[in-house]
């Protein structure tokens, strides 16, 4: 009776370790959008510390998330930088990506979408005549929006 005893005080013990470990892990998974198209195809993503020149290699694939607790510099601003190649019109156009990501926006959600408007397709650039970059970024999450300007 006693071990019996001893073997479910472990496993309890063991239990609450576990259900610990996986509430403070957070992982997020990454959405991407290129001029209204779900990105489907892997991309090689690096995250670069804004601060220091600490640098975090990821290699994205849909629907794979991101454990945020892995890597200390997905816990400050950083910027996000990608390569994606063409859309419907043009396969093999080549865009470059620069993104900054603030710390918060990772922080306490379990996705993150990013919406990319390349500014050389004319309905993108008439609906966002304000931006002076060659893209707009849009990002979504649970209970947060944040929008490029629009014009009428």
């Amino acid at each position: 009776m006693r071990t019996v005893k001893l073997s479910l005080n472990k496993i309890i013990v063991l239990l609450i370790f576990f259900i610990s470990f996986t509430v403070y892990s957070q992982k997020i998974n990454l959405i991407f959008f290129i001029n209204d198209e779900l990105l489907t195809s892997p991309l090689d993503l690096e995250f670069y510390n804004k601060t220091s020149n600490d640098k975090y290699d990821f290699i994205y694939s849909p629907g794979k998330e991101i454990d945020i607790n892995a890597n200390p510099i997905l816990k400050e601003d950083m910027i996000l930088k990608f390569d994606a190649y063409g859309d419907r019109e043009n396969l093999t156009k080549r865009y470059s990506y620069n993104i900054p990501l603030e710390a918060g926006l990772l922080k306490d959600t379990l996705f993150l979408i990013i919406k990319l408007y390349n500014l050389d397709k004319k309905e993108y650039r008439k609906r966002y005549c304000k931006a002076k970059a060659s893209y707009v970024v849009e990002f979504h999450k649970s209970g947060l929006n944040i929008n490029a300007a629009r014009c009428k």
